[in-house]
């Protein structure tokens, strides 16, 4: 009885381990990097913030800069408004990122205030097996965001660039392999945002999208005098294929920044809600894998008829059908997240 209990478990074992390519992939730390900063008619505070820890853990990388340097107020009816203009990027290393900058320049501010948050969060994992194995990025870009308050629909027009107005946010997303024989591939990107400067002329605000925003920014008005302009939600993966010996290395870089100095204005930008990763925030997860590499029923089927069939064995004293049963099940594997 105890040899049947023992030999059992040993199956349930082998069936279930990780596959031996999973075992060959190194995984990096991943790397955190946050920074916010103001400028303008005084020096403004600034602050960076760096990480590095296994991917998933609760680390992150965090700043919030609030300018309590100049003459501000917070950027009216915004949920995570601070007491003060702020500037504020996280990167989480269980794949959470947010970046927002606020103010709210009473009049004579003159030059223009700026406000800057950036963020990164990068990492490479290595292929060190004999296998093939695909890898999937799969990421959630909450919808960019820019609006302006208490300038109407556009700056006064003229060419005096104290009058200029310019906010950008942006997210870009690289991913490239580097092969055994130190050559790479690019292996997909993104570049996702905009930006709005003011047309000298008339004054208008126009926005500019980069490559992966073309035709999708829209613009819109507010209760209370506040407009601006948006992207859409973006979700959607990235996929590569890892050969032996390669090294996949993937990078995010995410900004939010603005200036304005006119009049009393109020300029918000952000990509997601860095005071609210867990509902607010951007997300990202990669796998390396196939799913067809998870049991299927088939796979958990026969390995009932091998529970079945050991027993008998054991029972029989028959070493060799026990051995059969063994060496079928050990090839079945599953895929490893990471």
């Amino acid at each position: 009885m105890n040899e049947r209990i023992s030999s059992a478990v040993l199956l349930l074992i082998a069936a279930l381990a990780p596959p031996s390519a999973s075992a060959g992939l190194i995984e990096s730390d991943i790397a955190l990097d946050a920074f916010g900063a103001f400028s303008g008619r005084l020096p403004g505070p600034a602050d960076s913030d760096e990480k590095l820890a296994p991917f998933g853990s609760l680390t992150r990388a965090e700043v919030l800069v609030l300018n309590d340097r100049v003459q501000g107020v917070p950027f009216p009816n915004l949920q995570t408004s601070q007491t003060l203009p702020f500037a504020s990027a996280v990167a989480s290393a269980n794949g959470l990122f947010g970046v927002g900058v606020s103010g709210f320049f009473f009049q004579n501010s003159l030059p223009p205030n700026e406000i800057l948050a950036q963020g990164s969060i990068s990492q490479t994992i290595t292929n060190a097996s004999a296998a093939t194995v695909p890898a999937t990025l799969n990421f959630f870009i909450p919808g960019p965001t820019i609006r302006f308050f208490g300038v109407g629909n556009s700056f006064p027009a003229g060419a005096d660039p104290a009058l200029d107005a310019f906010a950008r946010v942006e997210i870009d997303l690289s991913v490239e392999i580097r092969h055994p024989d130190f050559s790479t591939t690019a292996a997909g990107g993104l570049e996702y945002g905009f930006q709005v400067v003011r047309e000298p002329v008339s004054g208008v605000l126009f926005p500019f999208p980069t490559r992966d925003g073309v035709g999708l920014v829209t613009r819109f008005v507010e209760f209370g005098g506040a407009f601006g302009f948006r992207l859409p939600d973006l979700p959607g993966p990235l996929q590569a294929t890892l050969g032996p010996g390669d090294t996949l290395s993937y990078n995010y870089d995410f900004v939010a920044t603005a200036k304005t100095g006119f009049g009393e204005t109020g300029v918000f930008a952000a990509i997601g809600d860095p005071f609210n990763l867990s509902a607010g925030g951007g997300r990202f997860d990669i796998q390396v894998g196939s799913a067809a590499d998870i049991p299927e029923p088939g796979t958990l089927a026969t390995l009932g008829i091998g529970l079945v069939v050991l027993g008998m064995s054991a029972r029989l004293g028959l070493d060799q059908p026990k051995a059969a049963v063994v060496n079928s099940l050990t090839s079945k594997r599953r895929s490893t997240r990471l």
